[in-house]
């Protein structure tokens, strides 16, 4: 019979370091960004402190997938977490003697930023490991569904704690998850599985060509991994910066705002769920590229609407079909890899992901800068996003018929 997943005890750790430390993230987020703004009073450099933690993210994503390949996965998740435990503390000790300022939390936004690259690709590398093919999809879902849910308890725990006592008290407790998640992922108790030395021992240079090069020959590989850009590039990173700019111009409230960031965040959720209950096996191709197109319909109905109520629901609708994109394309990407080249293959699936949210970012501010309104913006980023969606499932045939 098949072994449960919650049965898995090397998964079941791996799952729980995850949330304990996405819900460390979370509130440590909220809290610098509220103390940026609240205590600092200097609301103009937060977005400096926020691209701190992308920045380095983004450029050493790939050389985390490197050392994925090379490395015990869970050494390299153990020694980030334990790493960010001591920035933590270090944080405390300069907030409670009242050194704390802007150039530190870069600093630590930085130091954040650069361990993230290394985890990120390990984690996601690890679960193919450690999960049998079967349950493989609903390994990635529960994973990214619950930790998900973490972005959403965070935030209103680290709110609840700023309530009730001060910056130490968040900071303190963002520590300890991360701690937690420390201790689940000591190397002994996953078992993971050595990398096999490789022969000639390549460098580091000679890795990432073998693992672009990997992608880029593989019509599986490249058609994933464009669908996964497309998405993120055209449609997550512009609805993220626009909810706040579409807040101030409709005149609404940042309860409006929370509302339209849950709504999104629970679209998500629930496809994530869906997939876990759903677990499909079947036409996974044809999902993906129907989700693709699904989610540009809906971004572009949400760039016509202005009305606060069908925003919040065309958001949610617009993240539930984004999921269908993501999560099975991550399975059917990690099926179809060498294990071998797992961590270099997920590190760019991952920054597939996560680094074209930040060129968006910039995008889409400097097209409202100019002058165009962010309903006219967002529609000319789902309309080009829709023009090559519908290219790249014309000419990727062979993912389009994928089981």
């Amino acid at each position: 019979m098949e072994q449960s997943l919650l049965k898995n005890r090397s998964f079941l750790l791996v799952w729980l370091s995850g949330l304990a430390i996405m819900l460390g993230f979370s509130m440590f987020f909220l809290s610098v960004s509220w103390y940026v703004v609240d205590v600092l009073q200097r609301p103009a450099v937060l977005g400096a402190v926020l691209m701190s933690v992308s920045i380095p993210r983004v450029i050493m994503m790939i050389y985390g997938g490197i050392l994925a390949d090379k490395i015990r996965k869970s050494f390299i998740m153990f020694t980030t977490n334990f790493l960010q435990v001591l920035v933590m503390v270090a944080m405390i000790i300069l907030f409670l003697g009242g050194w704390l300022d802007v150039a530190s939390l870069i600093i630590i936004a930085l130091i954040f930023g650069f361990l993230d690259a290394f985890f990120f690709p390990a984690v996601s590398s690890m679960i193919p490991i450690i999960v049998r093919d079967e349950q493989l999809q609903r390994a990635n879902s529960l994973f990214q569904g619950s930790t998900e849910m973490m972005f959403i308890i965070g935030p209103l725990i680290a709110g609840f704690l700023l309530t009730i006592g001060d910056f130490t008290l968040t900071f303190s407790a963002a520590a300890g998850l991360i701690a937690v998640s420390t201790v689940l992922i000591f190397p002994p108790f996953i078992n993971d599985p050595r990398p096999k030395k490789r022969a000639g021992d390549p460098s580091a240079l000679d890795d990432l060509k073998e693992g672009i090069a990997y992608v880029r020959h593989s019509h599986i590989h490249l058609s994933g991994t464009l669908s996964i850009v497309l998405l993120n590039l055209f449609i997550i990173g512009p609805i993220l910066i626009s909810f706040p700019i579409l807040v101030g111009a409709l005149g609404g409230t940042p309860f409006d705002l929370s509302l339209l960031e849950a709504g999104l965040s629970l679209g998500t959720f629930s496809a994530s769920a869906a997939v876990v209950i759903w677990n499909v096996k079947r036409r996974r191709g044809q999902l993906v590229f129907a989700s693709l197109l699904a989610a540009f319909g809906f971004f572009l109905i949400f760039s016509f609407l202005e009305t606060m109520p069908l925003l919040i629901i065309l958001a949610a609708l617009t993240g539930l079909v984004a999921m269908f994109v993501y999560l099975p394309t991550v399975t059917i990407v990690q099926e179809n890899t060498d294990k071998d080249k797992l961590g270099r293959v997920m590190s760019i699936i991952t920054l597939a992901a996560s680094g074209f949210e930040p060129i968006a970012f910039g995008l889409i501010s400097f097209l409202v800068a100019s002058g165009l309104a962010i309903q006219t913006v967002l529609t000319l980023s789902g309309a080009a996003g829709l023009i090559l969606s519908i290219c790249l499932i014309v000419f990727s045939p062979r993912f389009r018929k994928l089981d």
